[in-house]
């Protein structure tokens, strides 16, 4: 039980916003054509990329350190 709650709280302090796209994403895998996918991916990715938690992301890589994502 400890090992699930460490790893709720890991995932909690990720971009759970980014999760929530992917987590969309992979439902719809199954009933989606390849090309209504592809199109869908394009455009999750484009909003994710625009949103805060991504420019965290990358300001933390290039500054070596632990990124702090708000869901956002």
């Amino acid at each position: 039980m400890t090992e699930v709650g460490n790893l709720a709280a890991q995932l909690a302090q990720g971009p759970t916003r980014t999760f929530g796209g992917v987590k969309k994403l992979l439902q719809m895998t199954s009933t989606d054509s390849l090309e209504s996918q592809m199109e869908l991916e394009t455009r999750t990715l484009a909003e994710m990329a625009a949103g805060a938690d991504s420019r965290e992301g990358v300001a933390a890589f290039v500054q070596k350190r632990k990124a702090i994502f708000t869901g956002v």
